[in-house]
């Protein structure tokens, strides 16, 4: 119940004429900010079908890793991942794990450890400003960082193997946006928004597979992020006017704003 993670990256990414095939490290039955969900850990049947697709000589363009429930899990993806990057795949990964300065409920330190693993095989990742910080080994998530400050967080991961990022909810010397930096060229880009009094699920989710669906055209870092913003924009206009009750975006009914 709720678009968020697979279901939001496969309604995305298919409107932009992708083929998508999806690989669930758990099925949850509705998104956590209902306050209880059933979680079903598909690790067992995650192994088997990787092994299957292995014996198959399936190959993929990219990859775009999202939430790993275990550290078994965080192993065997980090694997496959290095060797369809290998092959010539380009890896994403959204480090799901914390936000609002904790860790999300059930996740502890070692978690950060495995997302740590997998940032040092992806081309890119899409942390948010918590994640960022857990990823670096900062104790502290500042609420704004000067924009000294955010590059020398950028640093700090890129020491720890990150190579493009895209930090989705930083505040620049008080100025929300989101911070960019590109691996090939060194620069830094920053993309301010304004913030809406929305508290809704998902949102990362639509930000990541928007931008992945546009690099993946343009391969362009700036220019992705700044259409993937506007697209945002519009989307959350739109939703805003129909005044929905719901704690997530019904993604199915915006997407022709894509076209």
């Amino acid at each position: 119940y709720g678009t968020v993670a697979l279901k939001m990256a496969a309604a995305i990414l298919g409107k932009l004429h992708y083929d998508v095939f999806s690989l669930p490290t758990a099925l949850v039955s509705n998104t956590l900010n209902y306050g209880r969900a059933q979680i079903q850990d598909t690790t067992e049947y995650l192994f088997h079908s990787l092994g299957i697709w292995e014996e198959l000589g399936f190959s993929f363009s990219a990859l775009f890793i999202g939430f790993v429930l275990e550290n078994a899990q965080a192993e065997r993806i980090y694997q496959y991942a290095k060797e369809e990057k290998e092959k010539g795949s380009y890896i994403f990964f959204d480090p799901i794990m914390a936000d609002h300065g904790k860790l999300y409920n059930g996740l502890q330190k070692k978690d950060i450890e495995s997302r740590k693993q997998l940032m040092q095989v992806a081309d890119c990742i899409f942390p948010n400003k918590t994640e960022a910080c857990l990823l670096a080994d900062l104790n502290i998530v500042p609420n704004s960082f000067t924009l000294h400050e955010a590059k020398e967080l950028v640093y700090s991961l890129v020491e720890k193997g990150a190579k493009s990022i895209c930090i989705t909810s930083m505040k620049i010397d008080e100025i929300p946006c989101i911070f960019l930096y590109e691996e090939s060229t060194k620069e830094f880009h920053t993309l301010p928004y304004t913030e809406r009094k929305l508290n809704l699920g998902g949102t990362g989710d639509l930000f990541s597979s928007l931008f992945i669906g546009k690099y993946l055209q343009v391969k362009n870092f700036l220019y992705a992020g700044e259409w993937t913003l506007q697209k945002i924009n519009s989307i959350l206009d739109a939703f805003q006017e129909k005044n929905h009750g719901e704690k997530t975006i019904p993604i199915e009914e915006y997407l022709p704003i894509l076209d």
